[in-house]
């Protein structure tokens, strides 16, 4: 159940962010709600999960897991492009990120 509260809190933190772009500055009336209240939702589960998974963890794989998941979005979304050195930078985050967990 934890688990999968932390991938709902990942899901709105992945949605606001992927939001932010679309906010313009915050001067788009409805993408800068839906950005906030994803936060908001995503901050509120994380701070639920916090209480039953130690900190580290959640934290690491909440970072982790919601920066390969906006990548993805910015990618299909935006047609952003990944170089060789950002798919390096995202290799050695999840690496990190397992480690924090089996350790």
């Amino acid at each position: 159940m934890n688990y999968l509260l932390l991938m709902m809190s990942i899901g709105f933190e992945v949605l606001g962010t992927s939001l932010l772009k679309k906010t313009d500055g915050f001067t788009n009336l409805l993408p800068t709600v839906g950005t906030l209240m994803s936060y908001l939702i995503c901050l509120f589960i994380l701070s639920h999960v916090v209480k039953r998974l130690p900190l580290s963890l959640t934290y690491a794989t909440w970072g982790s897991v919601g920066l390969i998941l906006v990548t993805v979005a910015g990618i299909v979304f935006y047609h952003e492009s990944l170089s060789l050195y950002s798919v390096a930078g995202l290799f050695l985050v999840v690496s990190g990120t397992v480690l924090i967990n089996v350790f």
